[in-house]
């Protein structure tokens, strides 16, 4: 049964607390998504950072917009996925192994499996926004980036700037107006 199944009690009503953030947190959410990227880019394509930390910036921008829209945001799903599966792989990069290794494969589907339980378990506290669709589509959406950027398929392969420009978007449709 779902949790607006179970709300809706005698009065036949769904809770729909999580259907619509205030429209405050909404854009607190969208400047944390455009201030990562700026810092993505300006960390990653000028190798302060290296190349292999992208995803974990990713996870840890994604957190900080959830945290910015406080519980209800909808970006923990996500953001513990991404970061616990870029926290697996910079860690394995860091120290020269190769990412052309099964293990390595191994290790990133430990880590989405990892993250996935994470954000399951923080979605049956009460008050937080995580759904199912929050926990599959990061997953989905890695495999599909992780495979363009191993075909070298242009402009993913090696652009940090295009995933940011991505977040960037985002963020900037987080910022739109209120509906009256």
């Amino acid at each position: 049964m779902t949790r607006a199944a179970k709300n809706a009690g005698a009065t036949g009503t769904a809770d729909t607390s999580f259907a619509d953030d205030d429209v405050n947190a909404r854009r607190a959410r969208g400047i944390a998504l455009i201030v990562g990227a700026v810092l993505i880019v300006a960390l990653v394509e000028t190798e302060v950072v290296p190349y292999y930390w992208f995803p974990t910036l990713t996870g840890l921008t994604y957190l900080a917009a959830a945290g910015a829209g406080r519980s209800r945001g909808t970006l923990w799903g996500p953001g513990l996925v991404i970061t616990s599966v870029g926290l697996g792989a910079a860690l394995w990069l860091r120290d020269g192994r190769s990412a052309d290794s099964f293990e390595l494969l191994a290790l990133a589907v430990m880590a989405l499996g990892l993250g996935g339980v994470l954000a399951a378990l923080l979605g049956q506290v009460r008050g937080f926004a995580v759904s199912p669709m929050s926990i599959a589509l990061p997953v989905l959406l890695f495999g599909v980036f992780a495979l363009l950027e191993q075909r070298m398929i242009s402009p993913f392969a090696g652009q940090t700037w295009v995933y940011a420009a991505l977040l960037a978007v985002w963020g900037a449709f987080e910022l739109r107006p209120a509906k009256s």
